[in-house]
């Protein structure tokens, strides 16, 4: 026979019944928690596996350095640094003064040699009918026929010499080749330019791109026309659309002295002590930039959304 539980045993017992119960749902809870983490872990690995991103990206745009065709002094500088300017606007003028006197010399010269070609020829036309009849000597004709030829050649190069130096005049006012901004201005009226040597750079606003480098094990899921969503450091709550222009063929590897110092892009490593994946640069075309927000070098975040659709 089993005697009766007294209300104390009967107190006891529920209290073990409760403390079995709730560990009991501590220890699913607790599983649950982990399983949640691990699912969330595998998912966020999934999304960054299939959708590469990285923080060293930098924006970019194409820059023109603004130089010369003659040599010579400023006369009129029109632009400021950091303006923007559209394509055809006159940057600056170079002191067109000494090409004029060429050109006047050249034309000077041209007028001169119009009239030894006029004489010329009219020699050569008296000559010629005179030497059927024994009049003159076919040596004078022949010497008048090469004065002619002779006279016209110089005439000639005189004319390319105009042309050349008409250009030369053009060239004293410097045109905008394109929309955007002067940067690295760092001159004033009066200072000489040469030719060929760039006086400040021209930033072309009219495409924007970024330059994002990812690990060569992340290039695999991207690939040229890959849809991609890019931001900026400076305004992180702004997403931009763009699309893969390109990826990196070559990088200069570490240590490496055998290749030109402009061949290909050099990418540095994080760690030098330890072997890390090397990181490749994609160029991401933007396709609705702001140009309030967009400068050249600022840092970026790319996101690729995934290889284009066959």
């Amino acid at each position: 026979m089993h005697r009766p539980a007294t209300p104390g045993e009967s107190i006891v017992s529920s209290t073990d019944h409760n403390t079995a119960a709730h560990k009991f749902i501590r220890k699913i809870t607790s599983l649950i928690i982990v399983a949640a983490a691990v699912i969330i872990t595998l998912y966020v690995w999934g999304i960054v596996e299939r959708h590469p991103r990285t923080d060293d990206a930098a924006a970019r745009a194409n820059v023109v350095g603004i130089a010369p065709r003659v040599s010579g002094q400023i006369l009129r500088l029109n632009v400021q640094d950091n303006q923007a300017v559209k394509e055809g606007d006159v940057l600056f003028e170079i002191d067109p003064e000494d090409y004029k006197l060429v050109l006047e010399k050249a034309k000077a010269e041209l007028a001169a040699l119009d009239r030894q070609v006029e004489q010329a020829r009219s020699t050569l036309q008296r000559l010629e009918p005179l030497l059927p009849k024994h009049f003159t000597t076919a040596e004078n004709v022949d010497e008048a026929r090469t004065k002619v030829t002779t006279l016209e050649a110089q005439r000639e190069g005189v004319l390319a010499t105009i042309n050349l130096e008409e250009l030369h005049l053009s060239y004293c006012k410097v045109i905008a080749p394109f929309s955007g901004r002067v940067i690295n201005l760092n001159i004033s009226v009066g200072a000489h330019v040469s030719t060929g040597v760039p006086v400040f750079s021209l930033l072309d606003t009219s495409k924007w791109y970024v330059m994002a480098n990812f690990r060569e094990a992340e290039i695999r899921h991207m690939a040229p026309g890959s849809e991609a969503i890019v931001y900026l450091s400076s305004a992180p709550n702004q997403r931009f659309r763009g699309r893969v222009q390109g990826i990196g063929w070559a990088v200069k590897p570490e240590g490496e002295i055998d290749l030109p110092p402009s061949g290909v892009p050099y990418v540095k490593r994080e760690l030098n002590w330890v072997r890390v994946a090397q990181r490749f640069p994609v160029r991401i075309e933007v396709e609705n930039p702001d140009q309030d927000l967009f400068r050249m070098g600022a840092s970026a975040v790319a996101i690729i959304k995934g290889p284009p659709l066959k």
